[in-house]
């Protein structure tokens, strides 16, 4: 908690506040952890895997720790465990009990259907907002792999810092591509990031665009101009994601601001907590889907930047093919016969451990 003004500290007056303004801004910040996702592309690789089928997520394609467990573990390396809210989907949970090793920190909530990303975002950020209206979110989907983890965390700290500074605006973390890849979104600067020698130099820009799953062409066009893939981590200010929720999809915010109200209310004690289930079916009550990329990113360029991700292996593990080919560039042994997919073969993978 922050120190009570009565408290004596250590230290002059001035190091005193520094300390208090760094615990205000620990307890303002939380992580949101996206894992509602069924992972209908991933079929061709799981659906033989002994064990059952589940979503992709919930998988241990290399090492020891499952998609899941990695995003729950980023989460608590930047926020406290308080502060992780975990949206899953509907008979998500026995995937969460079954083993020993996965304990999920903080409130998990389970959505009462998969209604698109976008509802998938505002409903945790609902219980932040009815927390701490001053609360700064990062938003983690849980498909991603991410080399090395730590190097990803201090750029997830460096969009904590800058969405605190940038209060209106959406931090969104880009990663640096390697490729033409036209089943990512792109996130477009408007200019190169070179300095004086053509070196390039990473730090936050504005966004000109955003480019959805361009053909081939124009990802070529988007790699040569120096844009970024969107990874979809982003740090915001929870009133400014709320508020740009209303100006692009009012007909569906206006069903989560109930939803607020009643939330507050349980929280403040004014309301029992018996009303949240209740008010929680009224908004999923004829919600229309709504992607959240689609929806509302493409509208908000003016208000977003991005932070590249220099130093970090990024991939979003939504295709068999990514998984195998991610593990076999690292070296690295999977949990499956890579064979099987045609892919890459158990002869090129060594088996140093660099990912558990």
């Amino acid at each position: 908690m922050v120190a009570n003004a009565r408290m004596r500290l250590n230290g002059p007056p001035f190091m005193a506040t520094t300390r208090n303004r760094a615990a205000d801004r620990a307890l303002a910040r939380w992580g949101i952890v996206l894992a509602g996702g069924e992972g209908t592309r991933m079929r061709p690789l799981i659906g033989y895997w002994p064990g059952g089928d589940r979503p992709k997520q919930y998988r241990t394609f290399v090492g020891s720790r499952s998609m899941f467990q990695h995003t729950i573990d980023r989460a608590r390396s930047v926020v406290s465990e308080e502060h992780i809210v975990t949206i899953i989907g509907r008979g998500h949970r026995k995937f969460l009990t079954e083993s020993a090793n996965e304990h999920v920190p903080g409130l998990v909530l389970d959505q009462p259907g998969n209604l698109g990303t976008a509802p998938g975002v505002f409903l945790p950020t609902a219980y932040v907002l009815a927390e701490n209206p001053e609360a700064t979110v990062i938003l983690l989907p849980s498909d991603h792999f991410v080399y090395p983890e730590d190097r990803f965390c201090d750029h997830m700290i460096h969009a904590f810092e800058l969405a605190e500074t940038y209060r209106d605006q959406i931090i969104l973390v880009g990663a640096i591509p390697n490729r033409a890849e036209t089943e990512y979104g792109w996130i477009d600067p408007g200019r190169a990031w070179t300095d004086e020698s053509d070196a390039p130099t990473y730090g936050p820009m504005k966004v000109m665009r955003f480019r959805e799953k361009p053909g081939v062409k124009e990802a070529r066009a988007l790699l040569r101009q120096g844009c970024f893939w969107n990874t979809m981590v982003m740090a915001v200010k929870a009133k400014t994601l709320w508020t740009l929720g209303r100006q692009c999809l009012p007909e569906m915010m206006y069903k989560f601001d109930a939803f607020l109200m009643v939330l507050r209310a349980v929280h403040e004690g004014r309301l029992d907590a018996k009303y949240e289930a209740s008010a929680l079916a009224t908004v999923y009550n004829d919600l229309s889907p709504a992607d959240f990329s689609r929806d509302i990113l493409q509208h908000v360029s003016e208000r977003s930047m991005v932070l590249p991700m220099e130093g970090v292996d990024w991939c979003d593990w939504g295709r068999p093919q990514r998984v195998t080919e991610t593990l076999a560039r690292l070296g690295r042994r999977p949990l499956f016969e890579s064979e099987r997919l045609g892919v890459a073969s158990e002869a090129a993978i060594a088996a140093n451990a660099v990912y558990t």
